[in-house]
């Protein structure tokens, strides 16, 4: 079981580091701004009036283990998806199809 966090105003961010040569993130171009693009847009996201609280991922694993044993899913995503919930659907398929090929299937089986 997997817990996938989304993006949440936790230190991660506030310890980002940023590039110590401008110039050089400058000859980028447009590629060099990406970073500090995403970064205004997670501190948007964080401020807004509907900002995501770190304690959801708390709520979601008690969630899951509050579920019985079987009906748990594979992956949770917690949070704005982001389109993780899409990746997720379409990889578990060659995922389990890996698992079976290493002669791992066993694993996957729940036990009482």
């Amino acid at each position: 079981m997997l817990v996938q966090p989304s993006a949440y105003p936790t230190n991660l961010f506030a310890a980002g580091q940023k590039p110590g040569d401008a110039p050089t993130g400058t000859a980028y171009g447009e590629i060099g701004t990406i970073p500090g693009k995403m970064l205004e847009t997670f501190m948007g996201i964080f401020t807004s009036p509907n900002a995501p609280n770190p304690h959801d991922v708390a709520q979601a694993v008690a969630k899951l283990v509050a579920t019985p044993k079987g009906q748990r899913p594979d992956r949770v995503v917690v949070g704005q998806a982001f389109g993780s919930d899409a990746v997720n659907a379409a990889v578990a398929p060659i995922q389990r199809q890996v698992v079976e090929g290493l002669g791992l299937g066993a694993l996957t089986a729940v036990k009482a």
